[in-house]
């Protein structure tokens, strides 16, 4: 009987369901992803504002699209604080049967952070008329506290040990769900995991499956005898389907076409690389890789040799630091702009108190800029039309922005306050500076119009929204957990 019960443990598989019931402590997890669902039912599609506040938001959206910092600073909406800052408050308010947004215009209409998901939060500006770059310059910074309930860092941290187990080396064999058939394409290990992901989220899979085409997903691999699991995510849209359903989403991603291609690779202190993603508005928008075994990032080398002694589980690590090495490329009109090693350094620590995790823009190297303007008009050119040539605008831009604030620098922080498990408070910070000169503002005024959106974009984006949301409580609704 024993090794009956030995044998059947060693090929019980680690399924979707257990994943999701794992999300929070007790296995509750089935509990608390429903709960989630409803919320983000209704702070997406079940939020209501009031007029000023749409007022507001419309004249926010004129500046943004011209970007023009002083407007904004200006702007009657805004309030002198303490600190030398001017901006704005607002505030979320959980209601029972919606969720409520409002501009905060007197101490009165603050409603207290309480409820799960109320929140408050500033957004401010500080004008600098003397910045490092010599010219007027505004720092921008974001406060925010929000109520979380019993969710925390946590539980994301569980979610993606979950997803580990499920996509471990040995339990991919184990997996014995019925053959799906959605995303045809995938064989071997991933259709294992396509089975899987769909045996437990039938409706989840045909919505993606109908708009987006995963080229690649996974398969195991093997080093000096250890097996591993690679993980190479390529995803696109579908978007002749999409046009079908949503055609103004569809028009605004073929409007950013060629706009940008940016490489992110996340690396430890001593330069092995754990994961790598870019970002690309040409063919496949998203190429995630990495290895993973036993719940653990798997890091690699230069020669893309997996280092199973440096392996880091996301879940049990209790503090890490590590960078982001990124190379960017923007096309503007023909004219490119391609700036290679930023840096960014990040900060995790965990206490049974808190959780924190701190971002902080380190270096942005020169910018090359290359090609012609509308394929017409070369770069040198342009360089007759303002004030100084691009590079030096751009180079001053960089600088503010790493040395923002008087050097304290631009940065991210999130910080979860976990002191009482059942009501959680996330602390935002996000602090930056930016320069007011004529390139960077033309350079955003052309950006802006690739990807603000408009009116029929922002209701064609909550239908394609209440759709996911729609399928999502469905599978949950017949999840057997």
């Amino acid at each position: 009987m024993i090794a009956a019960l030995s044998s059947w443990m060693s090929v019980s598989a680690y399924t979707i369901n257990d994943m999701v019931r794992d999300i929070a402590p007790g296995r509750r997890g089935g509990e608390a992803i429903r709960e989630v669902a409803q919320l983000l039912e209704k702070t997406s599609v079940q939020v209501r504002r009031d007029k000023e506040t749409e007022k507001f938001m419309k004249d926010l959206k004129k500046s943004l699209e011209r970007f023009d910092f002083m407007k904004i600073y200006n702007s009657r909406y805004c309030t002198d604080y303490e600190d030398g800052f001017r901006g704005v408050t607002f505030q979320g308010c959980n209601r029972d049967d919606h969720y409520r947004v409002n501009l905060v215009m007197s101490d009165q209409e603050r409603c207290e952070v309480s409820r799960i998901w109320d929140f408050s939060t500033r957004y401010a500006m500080k004008r600098n008329d003397h910045c490092i770059a010599g010219g007027r310059s505004f720092i921008m910074s974001i406060d925010s506290l929000t109520a979380t309930g019993r969710y925390s860092h946590r539980n994301a941290l569980a979610f993606v040990d979950g997803i580990f187990r499920v996509i471990d080396p040995d339990n991919i064999r184990a997996l014995k769900a019925p053959e799906c058939g959605l995303f045809k394409n995938l064989e071997g290990d991933a259709r294992a995991v396509v089975n899987a992901f769909y045996e437990s989220f039938p409706g989840v899979s045909g919505f993606f499956d109908r708009y987006a085409e995963i080229r690649s997903l996974l398969s195991v691999q093997s080093h000096g005898g250890v097996r591993y699991t690679r993980v190479d995510v390529k995803y696109r849209y579908r978007l002749d389907t999409l046009k079908e359903d949503f055609p103004r989403l569809a028009k605004s991603i073929r409007k950013i076409k060629d706009l940008y291609h940016i490489k992110l690779a996340i690396k430890g202190v001593n330069g092995h690389t754990y994961c790598t993603l870019v970002f690309n508005s040409s063919d496949d928008v998203l190429v995630m890789s990495f290895y993973t075994r036993r719940g653990c990032f798997v890091p690699w080398d230069g020669a893309g040799r997996p280092l199973f002694g440096e392996a880091v589980s996301p879940a049990r690590v209790g503090s890490i630091s590590f960078y982001a090495d990124m190379d960017m490329l923007h096309n503007v009109h023909g004219l490119k702009f391609a700036t290679n090693n930023v840096i960014v350094r990040v900060n995790w620590k965990e206490t049974p108190r808190r959780g924190l995790l701190k971002i902080r823009l380190e270096d942005i190297p020169a910018t090359s800029i290359s090609g012609s303007y509308y394929n017409i008009i070369p770069a040198w050119v342009i360089d007759l039309f303002i004030p100084t040539d691009m590079d030096q605008l751009i180079k001053e831009f960089s600088d503010v922005m790493v040395r923002a604030d008087g050097g304290t620098g631009s940065s991210i922080t999130f910080d979860w306050d976990t002191r009482d498990p059942r009501n959680v408070m996330l602390k935002f910070d996000a602090v930056s500076e930016f320069i007011d000169n004529y390139f960077i503002r033309y350079g955003l005024k052309i950006w802006s119009k690739k990807i603000m959106a408009d009116d029929s974009f922002a209701a064609e984006g909550m239908k394609l929204t209440r759709k996911l949301l729609a399928v999502f409580r469905t599978d949950l609704e017949n999840l057997k957990l």
